[in-house]
C-alpha cells in the first residue's frame, strides 16, 4: 500500500540541517576559501581513498582538470597539483604511502585509505541550529539511516552528540532486524561505486555468490533491499538486505547504472519492477476501506472513478507484480479487482487456493486441536 514513510520526519529534519549548511554558509578554517582549489581538494581526496587503482601525477591532473571542466573552470598544471598535495601534506596532515611506486614511477594513495580529509568547519551559531536538530534526529536512532546521518555530522564537527538526552518523540523501528548492519556499507559502496560480491540466500533457495553494481537502497515493507545490476545480466535486480549473508568489495571496473531512481519506482507498488508496460488496475472498494484508501492512496496515480452507496470504484496506473498482488489479497473481502481480467483471474486463483486449503483442512485441524486439547 502507498504510505507516507516513517521517516517523513527525518528527512524533514534532515532538510532542515542542509537549509542550516546552505543559508549560514560552512566555514573553511582549515580549508581555502577559493572554490578552484576546494574542487580540487575534494577530486585529490577521492582518488586518494581510493585502493583500488594506482593515481600517477598526470592522473590526478587529469581528474582535477576533468572536474574543473564539468564546473566550466580552467585547467591546471601539473605543477598546480604537485603544490595541492605538497599544501595537504605540510598544513593539514595527510599521510601518503610513500612505497606505493610502478617501477621509478610514484603512485599517490593515502597510507590509510579510510581516511577522509576534512572539509568544513562550523562557528558556535551553526553548531547550536544543528544540536537542536539532532535533538529531533535522535528519536530515530537503530534506523540505518539515522547512522550514516550521524557518520557525516561526526565528520563535519566532532562532539555534538550528548548521550543523557531522553527522547521525547517515538517512531515504530525494528533495530534487530537481520541484515541492518549492512546498510551503511552498502551505502559506502553506492557513493564510492565500488563492485561486490554478495553472499545471498533467497528464499527457500540455495546460497548463491555473484558480483554485483550496487546502485540504490530502498525500504518497503520495513525491509530494505539493494538495487544492483548482477554482473553478466542486463536486467536489474532487488536484494533483501536480510537475506545477505555476507559482501566484500572486489576490483573489478564499476559499470554506471543507465536508470534515473528518483522515477525508477514511480510506476509500481513495492520494489519488483517488471518488465511490462503500465495498466490500468480497477478496483471496487467497500465504502468502509475507502474513506481510508481515500485519504492513504494505494499508489500516486489513484484516481476515483465511482462512487455509490456501499461501495466505490478506484484506478491505479501500474505495472502488475507481486507486490500489488499481496496488498490487494491483505484488504480481504473490502476489495475486489475488476479489470485486468489477468489479474482479477490470479487474485482469483489464490483466493480459491486458500479457501481450499482451510476447507479440506479444517476438519483435520478440528481433530488435532481436540487431541492436544486431551493431552493438556
Amino acid at each position: 500500500m502507498y504510505q507516507i514513510p516513517n521517516f517523513f520526519v527525518f528527512f524533514f529534519v534532515l532538510c532542515k540541517i542542509i537549509a542550516i549548511f546552505v543559508v549560514h554558509k560552512l566555514r573553511t578554517a582549515i580549508m581555502p576559501v577559493d572554490k578552484q582549489v576546494l574542487l580540487r581538494y575534494q577530486v585529490l581526496n577521492k582518488c586518494l581513498r581510493n585502493r583500488y587503482r594506482e593515481y600517477t601525477i598526470d592522473d590526478l591532473v587529469d581528474e582535477c582538470n576533468e572536474a574543473l571542466r564539468k564546473a566550466d573552470k580552467p585547467n591546471v598544471s601539473k605543477r598546480t597539483v604537485q603544490n595541492d598535495i605538497n599544501l595537504l601534506e605540510a598544513d593539514y596532515g595527510i599521510v601518503l604511502n610513500e612505497k606505493l611506486k610502478r617501477g621509478r614511477q610514484r603512485l599517490y594513495r593515502y597510507a590509510d585509505t579510510d581516511y577522509n580529509l576534512p572539509l568544513f568547519r562550523m562557528n558556535d551559531e551553526e553548531r547550536n541550529k544543528i544540536e537542536d536538530a539532532i535533538y529531533v534526529l535522535r528519536q530515530f536512532e537503530g534506523e540505518p539511516l539515522y547512522d550514516w546521518v550521524r557518520t557525516i555530522l561526526m565528520q563535519v564537527e566532532g562532539g555534538l552528540f550528548e548521550d543523557n538526552t531522553s527522547p521525547v518523540v517515538s517512531f515504530q523501528s525494528n533495530i534487530d532486524l537481520k541484515g541492518l548492519g549492512h546498510f551503511s556499507k552498502l551505502l559506502q559502496a553506492i557513493l564510492t561505486k565500488r563492485v561486490l560480491k554478495l553472499k545471498y540466500t533467497p528464499y527457500g533457495k540455495d546460497t548463491q555468490t555473484v558480483n554485483v553494481y550496487p546502485y540504490h537502497l530502498k525500504q518497503y515493507n520495513d525491509r530494505w533491499y539493494l538495487i544492483a545490476q548482477t554482473k553478466g545480466y542486463d536486467s536489474y535486480a532487488h536484494y533483501a538486505l536480510d537475506r545477505i549473508d555476507s559482501f566484500e568489495e572486489i576490483a573489478l571496473p564499476y559499470k554506471e547504472s543507465e536508470i534515473d531512481f528518483s522515477e525508477y519506482f514511480d510506476d509500481v507498488i513495492g520494489v519488483t519492477v517488471p518488465d511490462v508496460d503500465t495498466e490500468d488496475v480497477v478496483i471496487k472498494v467497500t465504502d468502509k476501506r475507502f474513506n481510508y484508501i481515500r485519504t492513504k492512496p494505494l499508489h500516486l496515480s489513484q484516481r476515483i472513478i465511482e462512487e455509490a452507496e456501499g461501495y466505490a470504484i478506484i484506478s491505479i496506473n501500474v505495472k502488475v507484480n507481486k507486490e500489488l498482488e499481496s496488498m490487494i489479497l491483505s484488504f480481504g473481502d473490502d476489495m475486489e479487482i475488476i479489470a485486468p481480467a489477468s489479474f482479477r483471474d490470479r487474485i482469483a486463483e489464490k483466493i480459491q487456493a486458500t479457501n481450499k486449503k482451510y476447507t479440506n483442512d479444517a476438519e483435520n485441524l478440528h481433530s488435532k486441536t481436540l487431541t492436544l486439547q486431551q493431552k493438556h
